[in-house]
């Protein structure tokens, strides 16, 4: 099983800082196509964003969105459905933020 499958397992789980490390890891000195690439800081984008830090996922995303193919209907429905995840994330109250930053620093240890 591969270090991207492992993170997608987490991923599933609502295990977010574990996934987000896992594709940290899986982008690691690794020849990934361009598209598995845009696909894994995707995901990243979308563990940044559960994990509290929307402002990171934005940035994550804005560096993904030029190497992304606007034939690739599949990963621009991704990206479009990160960035939104990203507004909402946006609209929480800050305790709830703080709460979600919290969840993945103990997921962590």
């Amino acid at each position: 099983m591969t270090e991207i499958d492992k993170g997608k397992d987490e991923f599933e789980t609502g295990r977010w800082s574990k996934a987000y490390a896992l594709f940290q890891k899986s982008l690691e000195g690794r020849n990934a196509s361009e598209r598995q690439v845009a696909e894994v800081r995707l995901l990243m984008a979308r563990c940044l964003v559960q994990m509290g830090e929307p402002d990171q996922a934005e940035t994550e995303l804005r560096d993904v969105k030029p190497k992304l193919s606007p034939t690739d209907a599949e990963l621009v429905k991704e990206f479009e459905r990160a960035w939104t995840e990203v507004e909402d994330t946006r609209k929480l109250g800050k305790a709830e933020i703080e709460k979600r930053r919290a969840a993945a620093k103990a997921e962590q240890n």
